[in-house]
């Protein structure tokens, strides 16, 4: 999903990768691409969590971590089939706005990111029993999404607000996105390999 936002970010008008966020992809021209890419990456979600609750279901952990990368799943649904409120001078031309709509992509943003943290804690300590390393990879993976997202959403409000402008806060995000999701994509790997 990072892979294809950056590329799809690289093309369009007036988008800065390093300051929009992801799901903007889903506004303006090209946005179908973007709507599928975060479609695309849910689905993939909600089929490993419950690949994950086969696999793990022996274990208390290992039921929570399944219900966690489920619920992350269903967050990233919502977060691409309610769109995000236009902003940080993109698209183009289009005055900000802050609408319900824009609450409840924002609320489906954070239970992504609260879930997601969660699954990475808990798929480490699945792991831990045969892979010794996992589970302090797992907090640290948890650790790089927390401060990366929460550095993110701080320089987002300051550049919405006009207190600082032009942020790194789409880059954090990928940051927070991308070690969740190449953590979540290493485990499935450990967890075929190991079958």
């Amino acid at each position: 999903m990072i892979v294809v936002a950056g590329l799809d970010g690289a093309t369009r008008a007036g988008y800065d990768s390093s300051r929009n966020w992801v799901s903007q992809l889903s506004l303006g021209p090209g946005g179908p691409l973007g709507v599928a890419n975060l479609a695309l990456c849910a689905v993939w979600l909600l089929a490993f969590g419950l690949a994950l609750r086969h696999h793990l279901r022996l274990s208390r952990a290992g039921r929570w971590a399944a219900r966690s990368v489920l619920v992350a799943g269903t967050a990233m649904l919502v977060v691409a089939a309610v769109p995000i409120d236009p902003g940080l001078d993109y698209p183009p031309g289009v005055p900000a706005v802050h609408t319900v709509t824009g609450y409840l992509h924002q609320a489906g943003a954070l239970l992504l990111f609260v879930s997601g943290t969660a699954a990475a804690v808990l798929l480490g300590r699945c792991l831990s029993p045969r892979f010794p390393l996992a589970a302090p990879a797992g907090v640290a993976v948890a650790a790089v999404m927390v401060l990366a997202f929460v550095a993110a959403s701080v320089l987002v409000t300051l550049d919405i607000t006009g207190t600082v402008t032009g942020t790194p806060s789409g880059l954090l995000e990928r940051v927070a996105l991308g070690a969740g999701l190449c953590w979540i994509g290493g485990v499935g790997l450990l967890l075929s390999r190991a079958r």
